[in-house]
């Protein structure tokens, strides 16, 4: 109980001083759940995806629009006590028209005061992140992340959701955050696949005026996840995804995740 107290004090801070947020490049399409590396834990994950039809009209000059682009961005992980974790990821992208480049980095931070275990089936934490992006990656080069996390885990199903708050940092940017909301169900089985399930993601604009549902982004993704239990990459596991979206969002996406085991 002291725990969910100590994260509800600081949820209840950081919405008073509003000054955290996420940056707009699509490097990592993910929903939080109540994972973290244990204390002196190394970790690598490889996130993928791309937009076979995406968006493609500037919102900026030199946008690099997602249409026929694709993103490959590492992540790298450190446990840094029980309830501290340390990420850092540097994205790479494609598009048609300018290549391959380096997009910029981003360092993140998690907090899990309090993690599902035999008798609790309940986790929360919050992840903050800073992203340094170059110029037509985003329409603010500087921007942070504060990414809410409730996951529920059952025998057979797993729920989370993660309301994300989004400041951009550059000069002469509307100063008001954003909010996202990201959410997922899934459902344990058994074979090849160890669960499947669904991912939402929504972004309702500036959190004190959304943006009128036509301007939102919303993405529903058909997920399932596997860990393979021979050959070379024995332990490995992959995350799948396939994502429609409406409105604002691009109208189709993939996305793999994979994590090899260290």
């Amino acid at each position: 109980m002291k725990k969910i107290k100590i994260f509800l004090l600081g949820a209840a801070t950081f919405f008073a001083l509003q000054n955290s947020a996420e940056a707009g490049l699509i490097d990592e399409i993910q929903v939080y759940d109540g994972e973290i590396n244990q204390p002196g834990e190394f970790g690598l994950e490889l996130h993928l995806n791309a937009t076979p039809n995406g968006k493609n009209t500037e919102a900026f000059n030199r946008e690099r629009v997602t249409d026929r682009g694709a993103r490959l961005t590492p992540e790298f992980t450190y446990g840094l006590s029980k309830n501290f974790e340390l990420g850092f990821y540097l994205p790479m992208i494609y598009t048609p028209q300018y290549g391959y480049e380096v997009a910029g980095y981003k360092p993140r931070i998690k907090w899990m005061p309090l993690q599902s275990d035999d008798r609790n089936p309940w986790s929360l934490g919050l992840n903050v992140e800073y992203a340094q992006l170059k110029n037509g990656m985003d329409d603010s080069n500087k921007s942070a992340e504060a990414r809410f996390i409730a996951a529920w885990e059952g025998q057979d199903w797993s729920f989370a959701v993660n309301p994300i708050i989004d400041k951009k940092l550059s000069k002469n940017k509307d100063e008001t955050p954003d909010l996202n909301i990201y959410s997922s169900a899934l459902l344990r089985r058994e074979g090849f696949f160890k669960s499947i399930g669904l991912e939402y993601y929504q972004a309702l604009g500036p959190y004190r005026n959304f943006s009128p549902s036509s301007e939102q982004t919303k993405q529903l993704f058909l997920v399932a996840n596997t860990n393979i239990e021979q050959g070379p990459l024995k332990d490995w596991g992959i995350h799948l995804g396939a994502g429609y979206g409406w409105d604002s969002a691009d109208r189709f996406t993939v996305k793999m995740i994979i994590s090899p085991k260290l």
